[in-house]
């Protein structure tokens, strides 16, 4: 599969997501709330000082970390649903598949905090953390995909070798995929602090649904570049006898 066109099916699979399965996608938008209920009663919104005062704030972080469990479990939603293309079977707790995911959540939880209470303030040392987290997104995607589908030959380190000659595209992929909902979600946070008092709420409630469609997004980007790795490895993602989306 072409970069365009992975790019093109990474919006389209989430669009078609959202539409078969809407309380399911809605799961990122209520943990998006909840942070964003926390940082209204902390003040966060008050004014630019206040924001900089209450930015490691333990209450914002505890919801920070909250938050990422609700960014990462779509996941398990989004790959079944566009490798079965089955609403129902997308939502199934479904053997082996619950348990190998739970060990991927596990780590992505594990990995969240200890990217979140990292004790660096710098902008450097934040643009490091976020490359290296990217990084070793990027090679335990597969990972994560394979757990999805119940796959328990794709783990970590068959993840990691999967992956690892394609962590250039992959990661000029996963920006592309990104940055046009990035952008506005940091317009949005821009606009929440900085604007009319009136329109706080508003604008918290369009960014959290922007954040759903971002979650959605990111997992169908990493299904589609872990699907294309895998087809140059030589490995298929899905468990034998399923069915299997061309790269």
């Amino acid at each position: 599969m072409t970069f365009w066109r992975a790019l093109r099916a990474s919006y389209s699979d989430s669009i078609a997501f959202i539409i078969a399965c809407p309380l399911l996608a809605l799961t990122p938008v209520v943990f998006e709330l909840i942070q964003h209920v926390a940082e209204v009663h902390i003040g966060m919104y008050d004014s630019i000082a206040a924001a900089k005062a209450v930015e490691h704030h333990p209450l914002r972080m505890g919801m920070g970390l909250l938050k990422v469990a609700g960014l990462t479990m779509p996941a398990y939603w989004v790959t079944r649903f566009i490798a079965f293309r089955d609403p129902a079977r997308a939502g199934r707790a479904e053997a082996p598949a619950v348990r190998l995911f739970a060990g991927f959540f596990a780590f992505q939880m594990v990995f969240a905090a200890a990217q979140l209470f990292a004790p660096i303030h710098s902008a450097s040392g934040e643009i490091v953390l976020l490359v290296v987290g990217m990084v070793i997104g990027i090679l335990f995607a597969a990972w994560g995909v394979a757990a999805s589908l119940g796959n328990a030959k794709v783990g970590p380190l068959a993840s990691a070798r999967i992956m690892e000659r394609q962590i250039p595209w992959t990661f000029a992929f996963s920006l592309a995929a990104m940055m046009p909902l990035m952008i506005p979600h940091y317009l949005f946070a821009g606009l929440a602090l900085m604007g009319p008092k009136p329109l706080l709420w508003p604008v918290l409630a369009v960014d959290s649904l922007l954040v759903g469609l971002l979650a959605v997004t990111l997992t169908a980007a990493n299904y589609h570049a872990s699907i294309r790795a895998a087809a140059r490895a030589g490995v298929t993602l899905p468990p034998d006898g399923e069915p299997r989306v061309a790269a």
